[in-house]
């Protein structure tokens, strides 16, 4: 009887020893996860750069023990897992991983840095997938996330990312603003991926203004801090850059020897993306160059195919159909580029919401296929096509001269637009009369068909040179060549709209008055050219330390004026000091130069009866910071 009343509880000794062996060799095995986790982050890191496939999968062996590593290291491991599902550009699968590590980072009791890093990886892949609002959500989130920790590196990500997507949305002086910023920030560290980031975008900005020689400056900059970072990929996205750069200044040849570069450097991890932009833009060079060759641009799109499969950007599909249509077309295979004209119809639905680059796109599209309906002798709907082009022209236009910054590099006259006036009224004429003594015999209703068709054609592109020609003059009228800045009448008139209205409201409104110092004597010691240059940096200068809703332009000469609606004197005067200190501390890249200062004047209304009072107030400051030495603001 005693012994079995004993055996229970020996067993009950044997269980309790095996349960805490088994419980120390758990605790073991977990810290060795996480010690073995560590270290396989650190390879991932650098393997990633140049093996994405390999770091993959060393990455993706700590999938089932997620649960014994620290909430840190899981934002890690999804963090590190996002960024190289986008750079296999696989954009869903990155938000769904991104997803997952948010919803993790919720359970930390104080904000961590990965969070932020988290936030901007599924705003890129939202923007990726054309989902510009929640990519901008999603960018401000990190952002915040970013400042409240006081994070300068992760900040100018941030930055970065606002920056691009408000130049992919036409607002380049925000897009400016923010880049810049994240510029400098970038320059204060040593970080070259930052620096390569930064660069990268503001080339992107200045290409889209058309400023060519500087984007390139840019890309080229960009490409030598990737290859310091050991960034290949990256790297090549900067020889991409260059490459369309070479492309939009129609150098062909040096394009295709770019483009080649990537090419022989490429390697099995180069994402699909990548190779697609780079046999596309070996298509169009060979087709735009001055020898054309349509066959072997066809070749090279054919090599791109392939690749387009496995991409979810929209951009690289309406890029693969607007080239095969255009390159169907130099063939003669017109009924071939009339389907791809119409892939491209069936993705842009909704083209009048989109950007002003794509609607571009959409217009130069609607032209080509009124081209082809041409050569098919179909004569009706190539007129009817060719009127889309003139509505859908003039409403690309329409805001032409209210973009944040242009360059005015046409010069219009006014006796041309009449002159092609006079023509276009007669072109109709003859149209409208061809036209209605078309109701004759059959095959004399062909011919005169034929003939009204091509009259409409005529007149309906004359139509489309005099409208793009006066929106042209329009803004050519406004606008300052050299600073690209609001010229003296254009200024005068809207600051007196904003006079006016202050007046009534009994709103605020200041005025400063900028004069750049000795710049006669920068002048008569450099030459006018440099002298130029100096004068159109300076307008960017002040620029960057102003709002929309401020009205800058150019005064005279060497003197610049801004109107600031709702300003108070003392916003004023700072303003006015960050302008002149911003400008003061700028670092010239020019020989027996080193610095340019300004004297600023501010006035603000009072009982002024009209602008031109307000002015000559702000002036006289002006002149009081002149006499005081210079390099002043007087109020």
């Amino acid at each position: 009887m005693c012994f079995t009343k004993k055996m229970p509880h020996a067993s009950q000794i044997v269980i309790s020893i095996s349960l805490f062996f088994m419980s120390m060799v758990a605790v073991a095995q977990k810290t060795s996860d996480i010690k073995q986790f560590n270290l396989v982050v650190a390879q991932v890191e650098e393997l990633k750069k140049t093996d994405l496939v390999l770091s993959l999968k060393q990455l993706t062996a700590f999938e089932n023990v997620l649960g014994a590593l620290t909430v840190e290291q899981n934002l890690l491991y999804f963090k590190l897992l996002a960024e190289i599902q986008i750079e296999q550009n696989r954009y869903s699968a990155a938000k769904k991983t991104t997803s997952k590590g948010l919803t993790i980072g919720k359970r930390l009791a104080s904000p961590s840095i990965l969070m932020s890093e988290l936030s901007y990886l599924r705003g890129f892949a939202f923007e990726s997938l054309g989902d510009i609002p929640q990519a901008t959500k999603e960018y401000k989130k990190g952002l915040e996330a970013a400042e409240s920790l006081h994070d300068k590196i992760q900040v100018a990500v941030g930055l970065i990312n606002l920056g691009a997507i408000a130049y992919l949305t036409d607002n380049y002086k925000r897009s400016l603003i923010l880049l810049n910023d994240a510029y400098n920030i970038a320059g204060q560290t040593d970080d070259e991926e930052l620096k390569g980031t930064a660069n990268t975008e503001l080339g992107i900005v200045y290409a889209h203004l058309g400023q060519d020689e500087q984007a390139m400056e840019y890309y080229q900059q960009s490409y030598i801090h990737f290859k310091k970072a050991g960034l290949l990929l990256a790297a090549h996205n900067s020889l991409h850059n260059i490459a369309i750069s070479h492309i939009r200044k129609k150098n062909y040849d040096q394009a295709i020897t770019v483009f080649k570069t990537i090419i022989n450097e490429s390697n099995k991890d180069t994402p699909s993306d990548n190779m697609f932009n780079i046999y596309s833009g070996m298509a169009w060079a060979h087709l735009k160059k001055e020898d054309s060759n349509p066959d072997a641009a066809y070749e090279y799109l054919l090599m791109a195919k392939p690749y387009l499969q496995s991409t979810e950007k929209i951009d690289h599909q309406l890029g693969f159909y607007f080239d095969e249509a255009n390159i169907l077309y130099k063939l003669g295979r017109l009924d071939e580029a009339l389907n791809s004209i119409a892939r491209i119809e069936e993705l842009l639905v909704n083209h009048q919401e989109m950007p002003r680059r794509k609607r571009k796109g959409y217009v130069n599209i609607t032209n080509l296929k009124a081209k082809v309906f041409y050569k098919q002798e179909k004569f009706k709907q190539a007129y009817e096509t060719k009127s889309r082009v003139i509505i859908l022209t003039d409403r690309l236009y329409e805001n032409e001269d209210n973009r944040s910054i242009t360059q005015v590099r046409l010069r219009l006259e006014n006796e041309q637009a009449d002159k092609q006036n006079k023509v276009l009224q007669s072109q109709q004429i003859r149209y409208e009369t061809s036209f209605n003594e078309a109701k004759l015999e059959s095959e004399q209703q062909r011919v005169y068909l034929i003939l009204g068709a091509l009259l409409a054609l005529a007149f309906a592109w004359v139509l489309i040179k005099l409208i793009q020609n006066q929106r042209k003059l329009k803004v050519a009228l406004s606008v300052d060549k050299l600073t690209g800045t609001a010229n003296r009448r254009s200024l005068m008139a809207k600051s007196k709209q904003a006079f006016d209205f202050a007046k009534n409201k009994q709103d605020d409104l200041s005025l400063l008055m900028i004069d750049i110092d000795h710049f006669k004597d920068i002048n008569e010691r450099l030459g006018h050219s440099l002298g130029d240059k100096i004068l159109a940096k300076v307008a960017i200068l002040c620029q960057d330390g102003l709002t929309v809703n401020d009205i800058f332009g150019r005064f005279n000469g060497e003197e610049f004026m801004v109107c600031l609606p709702k300003t108070s004197m003392t916003s004023a005067m700072e303003i006015g000091e960050n302008i002149r200190a911003c400008i003061n501390k700028y670092s010239w890249q020019f020989s027996h130069i080193e610095t340019v200062s300004v004297s600023i004047g501010v006035a603000t209304l009072i009982d002024d009866k009209d602008l031109i009072t307000l002015v000559k107030r702000a002036e006289d400051q002006l002149y009081q910071a002149k006499a005081s030495g210079r390099n002043k603001v007087c109020g």
